[in-house]
């Protein structure tokens, strides 16, 4: 997914659950996505709010790879140097075919 692909604005809806990785790197705050995630129902949206520039590529990335669904991010800048992003993605469950580990 290419940036001009990236949906840009707010969703029309209230998040279930907020991540805040503001001042960490994308390396950590993917993981604390990835647990969140894990936390939600199917369908449940997901903020999660980031300093890192790169949100505008990991966090589209990590939609891609996942069946999870991004429905928006915005940036905002922040004092003089500092632009915040904030990123929403729809919670979407993996099908049941061949996760039950049966052979």
């Amino acid at each position: 997914m290419t940036e001009s692909q990236v949906p840009s604005g707010l969703p029309e809806c209230e998040p279930e659950m907020s991540v805040d990785n503001r001042g960490t790197g994308c390396a950590n705050g993917i993981a604390r996505v990835q647990r969140a995630l894990e936390d939600l129902d199917d369908g449940d949206v997901l903020e999660i709010l980031s300093t890192d520039r790169r949100a505008k590529e990991e966090y589209p990335r990590l939609a891609e790879q996942t069946p999870h669904e991004l429905l928006g991010i915005e940036s905002e800048r922040k004092r003089l140097v500092r632009t915040e992003y904030t990123t929403y993605l729809r919670v979407r469950e993996r099908t049941e075919g061949g996760d039950s580990g049966e052979s």
